[in-house]
This record gives C-alpha cells, structure tokens and sequence, in this order.
C-alpha cells in the first residue's frame, strides 16, 4: 500500500517514493493552451497550491531535464502534444511561505535569505556573464549583502541573466506571494512591506522582456490601490472560477478513489465533515482532511491547526457581523456582493462589512452554495462549507466573545470557585443568566464546550490551575479537565446538548454514567488528586442544568 503524502508538496519527492499521488498534470495542458502571461491562483490554505508549483517546476525546467523526465511517465500530460515543452525553459521558483516575522527586519532579512540561495543555486551561469558591472551586481546579491535597491530587482536581474545564458525566456513561479503582505498588515509594518515587495513583484512581472510566463499563487489577490492595480497582463483564478477549478482540492470521484484505495468510503458522515467546497462549477474535498482521514480513520477536523486565522480574528474583532454569522453558524446561506479584488487599505473602514465576508470566502470558511435571479436583481448566496470548517470558525468567534464579554463579566471568581466547591446551584444559576445575552451561535454542543471553556480562561494564564480539553482519559475523551496544581482538587466537566428540554434530566444522568464507564477522572487519579468532583452541564437553547 502507498505512503500517504502528508505535509509533503514536492512533487519529485511524491513520485519518486511511490506516495499515491492525484494525477493533476493536465493543468500544465491547460497552463499552455491558455497562453497567459501572469497568472495568479488564490485557494484557501492547503489545497494543494505548493504541489502545482512543484509540478510546473519539474516539468519546464531546463535544469537536469533529462533526470526529471522520468517523474512524468504514465501521468496525462505524458501523452500530450504539450510534451514538446518538457524541460525547455529556465524556472525560477521563490517560496514566500515562510516570510513571517515580528518585525520587517526579520522579513527583509529572510527575502535576503531566499533570494542569495537561488543565485548561489544558479552560479553556473556566471560564466555566461562577460559585462563586469552585470558580474559584480550577480556576486553582491549571491552573497546576501547587497543593496536594497539590488535586492528588488534581483529577480528581473536573474532572468535576464538566464535568458543570456540559455538562450530561452524565463518562467518565474512565487508561492504564497501574499504571505509577507498579510504578516505586515497583523503585526504593523504594512507600509514598509508594501514598499518591499511591490517594486520585486513589478520589476519581474511587468514589462520583463525576459520573462515567458509568471504564476503566483497565494490565499488573497491584494488590489486596489496595493499591488497588480498597475497590470494589465494579470489573470486571476480564484475561488469563484471555472477554470482550473478542478486542480486545486480532491474531486468527489478522486475522493471516492482514494479512500477505497486505503480501504475507506466516502460516506455522508465524511462528506460532511470535508466535502462542500465548490470552487467555479466543480464540488471538491479538503485534500488536507481526507490525506489525514486516510491516515488515522478518525472523523477529526484536521484543517483547523494547518495555519495561520490571525487576520480572520483581527478583523472579526473590529466589525460587526453579528446578525451573519447567525445565520451561517445555523446552517443558513447568507448573500452577499462578490468581490474579485480584496484591498488591505478597505479592512481599514470597520464598516466595509462587504469585504469582510469576502474574506471569509477566499480564505475557506464560506464557499459557494447558490444564485437567485429575479427581474430586477441577481443574489449570490454563501454557506459554511463543512462540519469542519463550522468547528474551526465557531473557536474563532468564541475567542472573540471571551474576550470582549466573558472574562469581565462580574462574580467570576465566585463562579470559577463553585466548580471547585461543587456548587452545581450556583453554577446553573450563573449560566442561564449569562445565556440570556448570547443570541448569535447555533445550538451545537461544540459551541456550549467553547463557551463554558471560555468561562475557564483566566484559568488558563494562572499558575494554580491546568485546564484540559478533550483530553484522552481513561477509556475516551472528557470534555473539560480542571485541576489544582497543588493536587487538591479536580474536576471532570462533561457537556451535553439535549434537543428538547424534558430530556434535560435524562441526558444529564447518561452523562454521569457516561463518566464513570468510560473513566474519565482516570488521569485525576493518577496524579493522585485527592479530591475529584464530577460535573455534568446540559444545555438546550438559552437554558442549562447543572448535576
């Protein structure tokens, strides 16, 4: 049985040990039938973006051709006439993935970094180089300490350099190109970032008679007044678009193959948890979600820890969106205006709610669901994608929450102490006043965990206390953990929704049983903590029992 290529988007690195690998090689047909000049794909985060780079890598590069044709034996592109294009042109691949820092220093010092690797990679073709000025601008970015202005036109530089050299126009690939301009906007330095990366961007894109063919990928297509506002020659593939919509995520049929491949279905238990993208007219699943189902055959949401949501959360944060996320988070679809363009300067104005929730869409956490069109108006409706994706946004908002209300609301810390003292009266009470001002979640018991878990987050940063959740314990997973350091006390927190309230009773004493089965206070024991209390919360709507 083949490897599962987690984590692992270098395509020669697929191949050649044998990880079962998706064929998505006809988009390097469709690359070239579409003759574009600059593209840029945007997806959400892992959906396969670096992999497609990697192939166009293998696949154009003039270097070591001859080992790297090998890679394409039996894949469609192998059986196209576009074969003829196999290792014809020099490729300059730069990854701005990892382009995070606390400050534009660092940012600056790692772009140094990349780009002095890729000359030091490509020092062969120094020896083409006969003007001495062009030598020694070659040898100062090679050795990292040239200038910033060389250093922003060090990848027009290379590809005329190239060109010189082999005699055939360049292909220059940037993956995540947006990553350095997000971690600028979060931490502060926008401006400087901007500064950098435009005249880089430009210089090697726009007007590059070097240059045959540029494809960028990233989350955003930053626009307005920032980055491509001055391209003319600049195809965008979004989230939005038919085409190529197909390459990016696993289609159902690919899905269906893959998990019958590791002796699995695509059963409507999966398909909730993962499917429900749709990306131009194609449905696809999370490649992520399935590779890791595949791997431990466990129904977990696995998308959620891949990256970074800093910006989702800064921005929720500041606007109000109360009455949408409602809606969404109860299954509904919400409308709102597509915009092809999101602007870093338009995030600025609290009130653009627009393109907030346009965020939400090129970043995954709402996709595609419908179009209505009536004699006078055209409605594009929205949806959260998956179970998956639900949970992920629902830890987001409760952040949120936790912070704007939860942690200042008043008795807290006789709150925090009935739970120590097994006041469950105090604790029932406490809740249902508290669920009177919450309105815009659904009534999912991953919610009523993050809330309650939210409750506990001065918990969380004080040095008395360690707090656990869905923790493995005994013979399952309890839902709360609360434990003094000192080993005096501990609690067990179980959390259950119940669908109507008169099976609030009989959900609570399942519950307790439920603990004692399964040995949930196990680890409490272990650290021989003397005093364990059990507690179980069952919510229904804006009410809760407390036994």
């Amino acid at each position: 049985m083949k490897p599962i290529p987690i984590g692992i988007d270098n395509f020669k690195e697929i191949i050649e040990n044998d990880y079962y690998y998706i064929d998505k090689s006809k988009a390097i047909e469709d690359l070239l039938t579409n003759k574009a000049k600059i593209i840029l794909y945007t997806r959400p985060r892992r959906f396969g973006k670096s992999l497609l780079l990697s192939t166009l890598d293998y696949f154009f590069n003039i270097e070591k051709k001859e080992v790297n044709k090998s890679l394409f034996d039996g894949l469609y592109i192998s059986k196209s006439e576009c074969m003829e294009y196999f290792g014809k042109y020099p490729v300059i691949r730069l990854d701005f993935k990892d382009l995070k820092g606390s400050s534009y220093e660092t940012i600056y010092n790692k772009l140094n970094i990349i780009i002095s690797t890729i000359y030091r990679d490509k020092s062969h073709i120094k020896k083409s180089i006969e003007n001495i000025n062009d030598f020694k601008v070659y040898e100062s970015i090679e050795s990292g300490k040239c200038s910033k202005e060389e250093l922003q036109n060090s990848i027009n530089f290379l590809t005329s350099m190239l060109e010189n050299h082999y005699k055939e126009k360049v292909i220059v690939l940037i993956d995540e190109y947006d990553t350095p301009i997000n971690e600028g906007y979060i931490k502060g330095f926008y401006d400087e970032i901007m500064d950098l990366i435009q005249p880089i961007l430009s210089s090697s894109l726009k007007g590059n008679d070097s240059l045959k063919m540029g494809i960028l990928t990233g989350v955003l297509r930053v626009g307005g007044q920032s980055l491509f506002s001055s391209f003319n020659n600049l195809d965008v593939y979004d989230v939005m678009s038919n085409n190529y919509s197909e390459y990016f995520g696993f289609t159902l049929e690919e899905t269906k193959e893959i998990l019958k491949y590791y002796n699995l279905e695509l059963t409507k238990e999966v398909k909730d948890y993962y499917d429900g993208y749709v990306f131009g007219n194609i449905h696809v699943c999370n490649p992520w979600s399935i590779l890791n189902y595949c791997n431990r055959k466990e129904l977990e949401p696995y998308w959620l820890s891949t990256g970074s949501n800093k910006l989702i959360k800064k921005l929720l944060s500041e606007v109000s969106i109360k009455e949408p996320i409602e809606k969404l988070l109860q299954g509904d679809s919400i409308d709102f205006k597509y915009d092809k363009s999101i602007t870093y300067e338009s995030f600025t104005d609290v009130d653009n709610l627009n393109n907030l929730l346009n965020l939400l869409l090129v970043t995954g956490y709402v996709t595609f669901d419908r179009k209505e069109e009536s004699t006078f108006s055209e409605k594009t409706y929205f949806k959260i994608p998956n179970k998956e994706v639900k949970e992920d946004f629902i830890r987001i908002v409760d952040n949120i929450s936790y912070k704007q209300r939860i942690v200042t609301i008043e008795n807290y810390e006789d709150f925090i102490q009935s739970f120590l003292s097994d006041d469950k009266k105090y604790i029932e009470n406490y809740l249902n006043q508290k669920l009177l001002s919450v309105s815009y979640y659904d009534n999912y018991e991953s919610f009523y965990h993050g809330y309650s878990l939210g409750l506990f987050s001065i918990l969380l940063t004080s040095n008395n206390f360690i707090v656990k959740s869905n923790r493995e314990t005994g013979l399952g997973r309890s839902d709360v953990l609360i434990e003094k350091v000192d080993r005096t006390v501990g609690v067990v927190v179980e959390f259950k929704l119940s669908e109507s309230e008169s099976d609030m009773e009989t959900l609570a004493r399942e519950a307790k049983e439920q603990i004692k089965e399964r040995e949930y206070y196990k680890e409490l024991v272990l650290d021989e903590v003397k005093d364990i209390k059990e507690i179980v919360i069952v919510f229904n709507g804006k009410k809760a029992i407390v036994r």
